[in-house]
């Protein structure tokens, strides 16, 4: 299968499947414990229905939105993924460069593969940074600090929880953060 030949996000989807090894497929891929929220979220993707305005004026299309005070022009938002080295050889700078490009909003994650610097020098886009709290107060700050001094204007603080999820499929393949040696594929 060639990218050429990829329709549909199932069509990407076995691509990456060929692609990637096989715990780095399974990191972006998977869900915590028996991934059901994963599935309850993608069955409510599939219930929503984009009902277009049809016979309606076009002569000033505006797509942009205001979401958390930044004005993207396009009304899709790139979420922070931690590593993104790990599937990608420019990670953060490549996802980043795209968003700058089509003037969207850029999420970079608090466990990124490069400085927010070099992700803030791509444009001046919307971006914000993912900021998980530690324990230690002083890496909280310099984090912080960090962003502010990157420009980042919108922290976004994660509480969805305060321990990892029981990420199966990387326990069965050995990936894990700080990266450990895989087992092999899955």
């Amino acid at each position: 299968m060639r990218l050429r030949d990829c329709h549909n996000f199932q069509d990407f989807r076995r691509l990456a499947r060929r692609r990637v090894p096989g715990p780095i497929f399974d990191y972006i891929d998977c869900g915590a414990d028996d991934e059901v929220s994963k599935r309850r979220n993608a069955a409510a993707i599939e219930a929503c229905d984009l009902v277009p305005n049809v016979l309606r004026g076009v002569g000033e299309v505006d797509l942009s939105v205001t979401v958390m005070g930044q004005r993207p022009e396009l009304p899709v938002y790139l979420s922070p993924t931690a590593l993104q080295r790990v599937f990608h050889p420019d990670g953060e700078l490549a996802a980043g460069a795209v968003a700058a490009e089509m003037g969207t909003m850029f999420g970079v994650s608090s466990i990124g593969t490069v400085s927010l610097q070099a992700v803030r020098a791509l444009g001046r886009n919307p971006q914000c940074y993912q900021f998980y709290f530690h324990r230690d107060r002083g890496l909280n700050r310099a984090m912080m600090q960090a962003a502010r001094e990157a420009g980042v204007e919108v922290m976004m603080l994660t509480v969805d929880s305060i321990t990892g999820g029981n990420r199966e499929r990387d326990k069965r393949s050995g990936f894990g953060i700080p990266a450990a040696p895989c087992r092999g594929a899955s």
